[in-house]
């Protein structure tokens, strides 16, 4: 047995025994195959539950405990650990934020074990705080109507639950307040359509939600106040966010390194220095999500949160570059599956906010400034 993951592991065995089991049995090959149904696997097992409190029946797990549980699955189910952190996020924040607030929806989720999926690009503070293409209006009688798109949007055949963050209608009740909205899986006019084109991550069920003229009633709704109030809610659901993104990367990078050991390619060297970077990022994410755990939420946590970001890509990118190389050109011409696997890995520049938008307000901030996220 490696000493690769033990801690990781043994967060995924007590939250969901057996399960750990069943994706090394699976294997990657298949786990990354659509047609293998991984995630309702995951939501049978009661796996979008464990980052809930258990006062409301789920697992109680903190953040910490959540990246060491993203980065255990990333290993075994890249597709999986990507899809899930997206439910996994939304669900702790609302727990979260609002308390006793959320007792229902949270109840409901984990009787019914519903998964979460979350639609729009949610940022820190202001008026970019909305998904993107969704159009929010007044009901006659109360409610909204929400009419638009998001592409892409992951867990869409899985989900019970689409969230939103929408600024309240000019013309309705919630004038001026930032909302979260959520809308239930079988309501009339929101429909799935295919977007996902890549063989990478082809199993996180990665498409597009569609919302023709979509009523949610009052009781959906959930008023967070004026947007720049927020701003503090906001940065919580952030962070949690990039806690737990980074950490499921993380695992899908340190997932192909164990295979250096496990086949025994390269040299003892090359085996530890595509290791080492891996480690040392697990730990800073690790050392981010304690303070979040203790309710640090300064700006200075959610700039230290965006740098262990960024660091842990170029991490990622070394040691899956390395691991390529020893892996050989045999493998490489013989069995794609490794370049998927690299190509998954990768796929954390591609999440926001991007290193490149963040460069001058990271910049700013390490000045002296204030950290802005617009």
């Amino acid at each position: 047995m490696l000493n690769i993951l033990t801690t990781e592991r043994a967060v995924l065995d007590k939250a969901l025994p057996g399960f750990d089991d069943r994706l090394t049995e699976l294997g990657t090959l298949a786990v990354e195959d659509p047609g293998t149904h991984v995630v309702e696997e995951f939501r049978e097992a009661g796996g979008g539950n464990v980052l809930i409190p258990a006062a409301l029946g789920g697992g109680g797990l903190n953040c910490l405990e959540g990246a060491r549980l993203q980065r255990a699955v990333g290993s075994r189910a890249p597709s999986l650990a990507v899809a899930s952190t997206m439910h996994h996020y939304k669900v702790a924040w609302l727990a979260h934020v609002l308390g006793e607030g959320a007792a229902d929806v949270l109840s409901e989720i984990v009787g019914r074990r519903l998964l979460v999926s979350s639609c729009g690009a949610e940022g820190a503070s202001g008026k970019q705080l909305f998904a993107p293409g969704i159009e929010v209006a007044a009901a006659n009688g109360g409610g909204l109507r929400l009419t638009g798109s998001k592409r892409p949007c992951s867990l869409v055949g899985s989900m019970g639950l689409l969230t939103l963050l929408a600024p309240g209608p000019t013309d309705s009740p919630y004038a001026g307040d930032l909302l979260i909205v959520m809308v239930p899986a079988e309501t009339p006019g929101l429909r799935r359509e295919p977007f996902w084109g890549n063989h990478a991550l082809r199993a996180a069920q990665t498409d597009a939600v569609v919302l023709d003229d979509v009523f949610v009633p009052d009781h959906m709704i959930v008023p967070l106040g004026d947007p720049e109030q927020a701003a503090g809610r906001l940065n919580s659901l952030m962070a949690r966010f990039l806690i737990l993104i980074t950490a499921a990367y993380v695992g899908i990078a340190t997932g192909q390194v164990e295979r250096l050991f496990a086949d025994g390619r390269g040299q003892a060297g090359d085996r530890v220095t595509a290791f080492g970077p891996l480690e040392t990022v697990s730990a800073a994410v690790e050392a981010v999500a304690r303070e979040l755990d203790d309710s640090s939420s300064e700006e200075a946590l959610m700039g230290r949160i965006l740098l262990v970001r960024y660091t842990a890509q170029r991490a990622i990118a070394e040691a899956t570059d390395r691991v390529l190389e020893l892996m050989g050109g045999m493998s490489f011409v013989r069995d794609g599956h490794g370049v998927d696997l690299l190509a998954a890995s990768r796929a954390l520049a591609f999440h926001p906010p991007s290193e490149h938008a963040m460069r001058e307000p990271l910049d700013a901030w390490l000045g002296g400034g204030k950290l802005s996220l617009l």
